[in-house]
């Protein structure tokens, strides 16, 4: 048990470390630079070196047991950054990128989104009406192709959220809900129940990439603080922040394709386990409007 215990404490350490100490670590030493350098003195790289110097030296005139209380409190301030900088994301970033906007701002953005879905879906349809199925050209087809990809970049159902991010999560629901007639959040749980581990595990990993995006993009927004004293800053703020936004759509993409399989998948497993289906029977939406029914207790 001794060693287990121990290797679980080096691991929890080391995550600590890399997720909260060394991102806060950097902030901090960021801020200090940007208030002693400032706009005026922005590139100013010996003034910098010499300021490091000065630290350096005053830090290496105190007793060994102010050194290690001074690195102690600069632990703890990172641990406190980091801290303050995940709850920001927990609480700020995560229902900015998920589109839960005050509602005056939230209508205009999604109508404006509504609006471009909408146009696209038209002439999609006015070009499907030009020939039946058998009897399209290539070149229809590839039209068709490229206007139904411009659409699915905005959203895959018709926009409900006024961020891609949101509607990408909200379009899952809407599309099963369409197909099978599940109130995917009310059944969720019902689903995980009869999931393989390996799925679980698959699940997981693909909603910490999301999170970890929206974490980064947290990191991004802490470093514009600086930045108002001192310009560089700018630059990784802008740099991650850009990552994350790539990052933060694939991985919303990714785990909104991987929810919607896992239905497509065990819906006739969960179906069956709750007595709903008989052998090979398909799942209709009379079907999925009775696990929404067993998930709901009649709520």
């Amino acid at each position: 048990m001794t060693p287990f215990l121990n290797e679980l404490g080096k691991k929890l350490a080391e995550k600590w470390l890399s997720v909260l100490v060394l991102p806060g670590l950097l902030l901090l030493a960021t801020t200090g630079v940007a208030v002693r350098l400032g706009h005026s003195s922005a590139l100013d790289g010996r003034l910098l070196v010499k300021l490091v110097g000065q630290w350096a030296a005053a830090v290496a005139r105190w007793p060994a047991t102010g050194q290690a209380a001074g690195f102690a409190a600069a632990l703890l301030a990172s641990l406190a950054v980091g801290a303050l900088v995940r709850a920001a994301a927990d609480a700020v970033l995560r229902p900015i990128w998920f589109g839960n906007w005050p509602r005056p701002l939230a209508t205009r953005a999604t109508n404006r989104r509504a609006k471009r879905w909408r146009g696209l879906q038209g002439r999609l349809g006015e070009l499907r009406a030009e020939a039946p199925p058998d009897s399209r050209s290539t070149e229809l087809l590839h039209r068709l192709d490229r206007l139904s990809a411009r659409r699915d970049r905005i959203a895959l159902a018709a926009p409900s959220r006024p961020t891609f991010t949101g509607d990408r999560l909200a379009g899952t629901a809407a599309r099963v809900r369409n197909q099978y007639g599940v109130d995917l959040a009310s059944c969720w749980m019902r689903f995980w129940v009869v999931l393989p581990e390996d799925v679980r595990a698959e699940l997981r990993t693909a909603r910490q990439r999301l999170d970890d995006a929206i974490r980064r993009s947290t990191w991004a927004a802490a470093y514009l603080l600086p930045a108002c004293a001192w310009w560089p800053a700018a630059l990784p703020a802008l740099v991650v922040g850009c990552a994350a936004w790539v990052q933060g759509r694939r991985a919303a993409v990714d785990h909104a394709d991987l929810v919607e399989s896992v239905v497509d998948v065990h819906v006739h497993e969960l179906a069956s386990e709750l007595r709903l289906l008989d052998g090979d029977q398909r799942v209709d939406p009379e079907t999925g409007a009775w696990l929404t029914r067993i998930a709901r207790k009649g709520a």
